[in-house]
């Protein structure tokens, strides 16, 4: 098992994505699963990052970067009706 001083590393994590979460206004015990994913990746790879391991930080985030990608609205949707 995984630990940093005497806590469990998923614990860790799991407290870091509720806390990056909150600073957005994101309350992840009233978040979908995929939301509360996400936002558990974030914090894995930010304790990678921390670390100093850009490539398993990367290496996490990988899967979930798809949920990030925000659709590009079709040109004719951004445009004004007058």
């Amino acid at each position: 098992m995984d630990s940093l001083a005497g806590i469990n590393f998923g614990d860790t994590v799991e407290r870091t994505a509720h806390d990056l979460a909150s600073m957005q206004g994101v309350h992840l015990a009233n978040a979908r699963p995929e939301t509360v994913r996400l936002w558990e990746a974030r914090g894995l790879a930010l304790h990678h990052l921390a670390a100093g391991d850009m490539g398993e930080a990367l290496k996490v985030m990988r899967p979930v970067r798809p949920l990030l990608a925000i659709p590009r609205q079709p040109p004719s949707a951004a445009k004004e009706t007058t």
